[in-house]
Formats: structure tokens, sequence, C-alpha cells
């Protein structure tokens, strides 16, 4: 039952913690919670441009940064209280504080249609792959970071930092699993 007004509820909601009380919020949204395509409309907005245009009605937004002054005149003394800069400066806390968590399963061709509809959600988003790497593949990481690095040691010490560091990601994909299981 959760349709289009929950959704701008629950983002004004995440908008005021975030922009307004300057708090840290995460908002996490799976790819079973599409209950409608046009949700991506405005997850698409906030990872590209941080903005969901006419969000707030005009009179929630004038109780919003007259809720800002003091706070903006203490961080920005030189700037003038004026309605606009006060939104800026609203907006701004909001794409400080609110974290956007993605989970969407890349398996399928929901995804890749979703993508070329919603760019925001490729180039708005770091990816975390949770697959494993081969041990050569972690090691050719960690010899390209660390093989041009300066380091006061003897040649086979780095090189033997550059294994272990591909061995140490190992260990830690291994450990995951064991706890996944």
């Amino acid at each position: 039952s959760y349709n289009m007004n929950n959704l701008m509820d629950d983002l004004k909601f995440l908008y005021r913690t975030a922009g307004q009380q300057g708090k840290g919020i995460t908002f996490i949204f799976t790819d079973n919670e599409i209950k409608d395509e046009s949700f991506l409309e405005y997850i698409n907005n906030i990872l590209s441009s941080g903005e969901i245009s006419n969000l707030f009605a005009k009179d929630e937004i004038d109780e919003i940064t007259g809720e800002l002054i003091a706070v903006m005149k203490k961080e920005f003394p030189k700037r003038p209280p004026s309605q606009e800069n006060l939104y800026d400066y609203f907006m701004s806390r909001a794409r400080a504080n609110l974290h956007t968590v993605l989970c969407f399963s890349p398996v399928g061709n929901k995804f890749r249609a979703r993508s070329l509809k919603f760019p925001g959600l490729i180039s708005g988003c770091t990816m975390d792959w949770f697959s494993k790497w081969p041990q050569e593949a972690l090691v050719a990481v960690s010899t390209h970071f660390l093989g041009p690095f300066k380091m006061e040691a003897a040649p086979e010490a780095k090189m033997n930092l550059i294994e272990m560091m591909g061995s140490v990601h190992d260990g830690v994909a291994k450990v995951c699993n064991d706890y996944f299981e």
C-alpha cells in the first residue's frame, strides 16, 4: 500500500532531518521497494542534483528557512539571510547530511533499463560489487597503487608488502563468506 504520497512524506522527513536539523541520515532503498517506476525519478534527482523540485510547499519552505536564520548567521556571519541564501544553505546541508544507499540487483534487464532511464543511478553512485576477486587481481591492484610509491625499504620488502595486501583482502573475502554462512 506504499504509494507516491508515502514516498514524498518520507523524503520530506529525510530532507528536514538532513537540511533543517543538520543531522546525518541514511536512506536505504532496495529494488523490491519500487512499487512504481516514478519513484526512481525522485531517487535520480536526489543522486543527480540533491534537490527534488516542488518537494515542499511555499509555507513549508518559509518555516524551514525561518528556523535556519540563526544557524546560518552563526556559520556564515557575513552572508545576508535572504530567502534564496537560506534555501541554498538548507539544500547544501541536506546534500552533505543525506546519504542514499541503493540495494539493486544487477541481474536481469530491469537494472539495465532503469539505469538508461535514470542516469543518476549510475553516475551519482559509488558501486560496491560484492563479488570475489582472484588473488592475482588483488596483487595487481596493490602493485598499481604501491608500485610507484616511494618507500624506505628494500625492494624485496616492498614486494612482500604488495603481496601481503592482496592476501589480506583475499582473507577478508573468505572471512566475510564464513560470516555470511
